[in-house]
């Protein structure tokens, strides 16, 4: 008996199955596309951390290093790392990491539109001046609410930007300090969890965290207006999700001129008089020469009665009837103006002579110097550069003994460190030692390692 081989002609040949393709990490979905209060981007890096059961050190260093390029911070948790880290909130912004970011989460993940959690569908209509908080920003009352409700635990998207202070939701402040230990909390870092403190690790919903909140009063107006902030940014936000079409709607140029003409007949001057703000900027904004900052367009739809959408599409309807509303009018968002300063020479030089032999320790900088006086520094080292030179001299010089002086300290735990380890019978290693000193990354510099190599040697162990 022989076996024939397959023939092309034969109809139950098999034909070989096409797997779909497999992504890297968790195709993770992301929490509230299309709507208002969509996920912020490095709530879904927490996330998709947090569900591979690794910390967000890990999937920075192994998995999206490679893709952004970023190689120095490949080695784990280095300066490089922490430098990422401490700029979490750029990365819901809408610069370059940003989409830099998005493209390789995309590609690890395969999940699409990921843009959608940052700001970078309104790049063409937002300023990068004053946009964002540089620090976390929550409503407990919001994350006690989807714990008890079993729902995810996320940051919106709103949360991520500075003129949102107020919970549309439960009409309550957003929360920026940790009611246990009292401190900020950075949007992301290695130890990062959602709704919790990465500092303390503990929980931040329910009332009992409104801390930093509960002895301000807010007038019904100020309420207003930040729940009308509240509302008006995650309707754009749930807009710019839905319409690709958007930004090429925007005409920020248009829109300023629009509300110039209709409101004042076209006369920049009176408009600036109006809401307090200096003609050149609004010049600037009416020739389309720069993009005005969030927190002034909310301002001037605020006052007007018109929505940020409408302000941004150019609704027609919208801007029929426009007329200021002078109760509306706000101080918290005017422009102040510095009242010029007349520049004692002689009076200038004297103080800056008094600062330099002074015994104040530590030393004061230049920076401090300049806020004393009341002048920009540049100001004062453009007339006096040697004086300003030496002051920033004996305050490096100040730093210098006192970082030796730390040095020599952490020389002097490693001994000890030593001693101790070996009293144990434990072979005194660097990580064993390093977890006995108060500065273990003092063994960055060589005068430490050469300590502990010394103090090996002496008990008759080799480095």
């Amino acid at each position: 008996m022989t076996i024939k081989p397959y023939c092309n002609d034969e109809l139950w040949k098999p034909d070989k199955y096409q797997l779909p393709e497999r992504s890297r990490l968790n195709h993770l979905p992301p929490i509230g596309i299309e709507t208002p209060v969509v996920e912020s981007l490095t709530s879904y890096i927490t996330r998709l951390a947090e569900s591979h059961s690794i910390s967000i050190s890990v999937l920075m260093t192994r998995e999206l290093a490679p893709l952004l390029n970023k190689y120095y911070i490949q080695n784990g948790i280095t300066k490089g790392l922490s430098t990422l880290l401490n700029r979490g909130g750029a990365l819901n912004s809408m610069g370059e990491l940003a989409q830099q970011l998005v493209d390789s989460l995309e590609k690890l993940t395969l999940k699409r539109n990921l843009s959608a959690l940052t700001l970078l569908p309104l790049s063409d209509f937002l300023s990068s001046r004053e946009l964002l908080h540089k620090t976390k920003a929550w409503c407990p009352y919001c994350y006690e609410e989807w714990k008890v409700s079993n729902k995810p635990i996320y940051e919106p998207l709103l949360w991520t930007l500075k003129d949102v202070e107020f919970c549309s939701r439960h009409y309550q402040p957003l929360q920026t300090l940790c009611s246990y230990c009292d401190r900020q909390i950075p949007w992301l870092s290695s130890k990062s969890r959602i709704g919790y403190c990465s500092h303390c690790d503990r929980w931040l919903g329910s009332s009992i965290n409104c801390k930093n909140t509960a002895n301000t009063v807010f007038s019904e107006e100020d309420l207003s207006r930040n729940i009308w902030i509240s509302l008006t940014l995650g309707e754009l936000i749930a807009l710019s999700n839905k319409s690709s079409t958007l930004t090429q709607k925007v005409n920020l140029r248009e829109a300023v001129q629009k509300i110039v003409d209709i409101t004042h007949q076209g006369n920049i001057a009176a408009f600036a008089r109006a809401f307090k703000l200096p003609k050149n900027t609004v010049w600037m904004w009416y020739k389309g020469k720069s993009i005005p900052n969030l927190k002034y367009i909310l301002d001037i739809c605020y006052c007007l009665d018109i929505s940020l959408l409408s302000f941004v599409t150019l609704e027609e309807t919208a801007f029929q009837s426009l007329k200021i509303n002078p109760q509306k009018l706000s101080n918290k968002f005017r422009i102040k103006r510095a009242s010029p300063r007349n520049f004692d020479s002689r009076d200038i030089e004297l103080s800056l002579q008094v600062f330099l032999n002074s015994q104040q320790t530590p030393p004061p900088t230049m920076k401090d110097v300049a806020e004393k006086l009341g002048f920009d520094r540049r100001t004062i080292s453009d007339h006096y550069p040697e004086l300003c030179k030496a002051i920033s001299s004996r305050y490096f010089y100040y730093q210098r003994l006192i970082r030796a002086k730390k040095i020599e300290d952490c020389c002097k735990q490693v001994r000890e460190a030593v001693i101790f380890l070996v009293k144990r019978g434990e072979y005194p290693s660097e990580a064993r030692v390093s977890d006995l000193i108060s500065q273990p990354g003092y063994f960055r510099y060589k005068k430490v390692r050469m300590a502990l190599r010394d103090a090996k040697s002496n008990l008759n162990f080799q480095a």
